[in-house]
């Protein structure tokens, strides 16, 4: 009987994401920005800016490195991992950063799928004096996707036939505007060029997302975010707002809400002799809660 609960339960989740084609459309990727309902668009001034919006790491002072991983609603069957590395050059040059984001979902030791995106980030000021500022940032994604196996004469999938692969690329483009670097806006565009998975008759569109924000810092240390979240096609709205407070130097708390589907989270995050240690809960509706966790670290040289 458990058996069949995981099957059935396997399907819930292959069909939540064929609906959103691709894990790119994830917007939970890492704790840092998941722990604050994945509302920080506006404000976000770290590594994982490369997903949540690149314009953001405009912001970075120090070259960094930072990894990811967690069990999507505590499945022991799929998983999602991501990693990035980022490197501020100058004012002029802005910054530029490398990342790697994928999951699987795997039964029995076989693989159902396998996607995978390589991103390419770059970041700089557009305008920048003492009283506003202005920047715009892009990721060229390498999207790869892999079908797996047909369930074969077996039904295990053991002398099933291989299903294929396919690749593509996207294009993501961010901005990130503030007045005295108190009220934020931020814009993001998740694939602007229409990339699709698969050629002729077969090809798929990938998720065209476009999002919002708007973030405010009533004083040092407290950062409140909210977004408005569209992606094309019949799809509803989504809104979600979180919070960011700074209790001391080396300890964050955060918390956020989303709908489309309700869902709450919370974490914090730990800075100690430049390494960051990152924490996210989420609730579902329906589905199990999800754990997160992320490591990083953040090297001493600054940008010039």
């Amino acid at each position: 009987m458990k058996k069949v609960q995981n099957i059935i339960l396997i399907l819930c989740l292959v069909s939540i994401s064929a609906q959103a084609q691709v894990f790119t459309e994830m917007t939970d990727f890492a704790p840092a920005v998941s722990a604050s309902g994945s509302a920080n668009l506006a404000t976000i001034d770290d590594i994982w800016s490369i997903w949540a919006n690149p314009a953001g790491l405009s912001r970075l002072s120090t070259a960094s490195v930072a990894v990811s991983f967690f069990k999507p609603y505590s499945q022991s069957f799929t998983q999602y991992q991501s990693a990035g590395i980022a490197y501020p050059l100058n004012s002029k040059l802005g910054s530029f950063a490398l990342g790697y984001s994928g999951s699987q979902t795997t039964y029995g030791g076989l693989a159902l799928s396998d996607e995978r995106a390589l991103s390419l980030s770059h970041s700089f000021y557009l305008q920048k004096d003492i009283t506003s500022t202005l920047a715009i940032g892009y990721s060229l994604n390498l999207y790869y996707l892999d079908y797996g196996k047909s369930a074969g004469v077996s039904g295990d999938g053991s002398d099933g036939m291989e299903l294929g692969s396919a690749y593509s690329w996207g294009l993501n483009l961010g901005l990130q505007a503030s007045l005295h670097e108190r009220v934020w806006l931020g814009l993001f565009v998740r694939n602007l060029n229409n990339p699709a998975l698969g050629s002729a008759i077969s090809a798929e569109p990938l998720p065209k997302t476009i999002i919002a924000g708007l973030g405010y810092e009533p004083y040092e240390g407290l950062t409140t975010n909210l977004v408005i979240s569209q992606k094309i096609g019949d799809f509803p709205l989504q809104i979600r707002g979180g919070l960011e407070y700074g209790v001391t130097d080396w300890l964050k708390l955060r918390a956020g809400a989303s709908n489309n589907p309700s869902r709450l989270a919370c974490g914090f995050g730990i800075t100690q002799w430049h390494f960051l240690f990152d924490y996210a809960f989420l609730s579902h509706p329906a589905l199990p809660e999800t754990h997160q966790f992320s490591i990083g670290y953040q090297f001493k040289a600054r940008m010039p």
